[in-house]
């Protein structure tokens, strides 16, 4: 085994830029792939194994490979959340869940419309948002080496898992507008009951928790491997 000289090295970085690819997870895959397979061959032999790896990793072969990473990221998003999810309806968690619904059943009950929105929504939300940045410095700093690489593309170079991690946390904020922000815009929620409009605010409220904590607890497991 030997190394590759700056040369090469940079050969074999502007034929993967050719490839127009902007998941790290795949330009840190293909990169080793060609590294490890040049540096095992003597020097004479590079140029023509170099243009035998590019005909086997072709563009629209690469491209394939981006779409069918971006479809198993997001199903194994979906699958490991839902199942922490789960986990909150069955024991010992579930004695967990009982005590939230019944704290803000009672919290709703007591406080005032403005106080729930601050209490209730804001103080999740809010972590959920510092969440998300977090997540996005951590991607960047473990994506740091890839994306300086690869960054001259004209690509934006990204993690794909960070990408669709952080839309999935975003998911609460589209049931807070929709079921308690939009209807008082229109001024609906004057014509459904005060009763009705507390089992909405808890209804969100839980949802908006039992996903903060199913996230963190996805992201605990995720990013021992992934870029978050």
């Amino acid at each position: 085994m030997r190394k590759l000289n700056a040369s090469e090295l940079q050969a074999v970085q502007q034929s993967i830029l050719k490839k127009e690819i902007y998941a790290v997870e795949l330009l840190g895959e293909i990169y080793d792939h060609y590294l490890s397979h040049l540096e095992n061959l003597p020097e004479e032999k590079f140029d023509e194994e170099l243009e035998a790896l590019d005909q086997k990793w072709t563009y629209a072969y690469c491209h394939k490979i981006q779409s069918e990473l971006n479809k198993n990221i997001q199903k194994s998003i979906r699958s490991t959340q839902w199942t922490l999810i789960k986990s909150y309806f069955s024991w010992p968690k579930m004695a967990f869940t009982l005590a939230l619904v019944g704290i803000l059943t009672l919290l709703v009950n007591i406080l005032t419309w403005k106080m729930q929105v601050i209490i209730l929504f804001l103080v999740p939300l809010v972590y959920l948002v510092g969440f998300m940045l977090y997540i996005t410095y951590r991607s960047r700093k473990k994506t740091k080496a890839i994306r300086t690489l690869f960054g001259n593309s004209g690509i934006r170079v990204r993690s794909v898992f960070s990408n669709h991690f952080t839309s999935y946390l975003t998911l609460p904020l589209h049931f807070y507008n929709v079921f308690l922000n939009l209807p008082r815009v229109f001024g609906l929620d004057k014509l459904v009951p005060d009763y009705l409009v507390n089992y909405l605010s808890v209804t969100c409220c839980f949802i908006v928790v039992i996903h903060s904590l199913s996230s963190y607890e996805a992201w605990k497991l995720k990013s021992k491997s992934a870029f978050v």
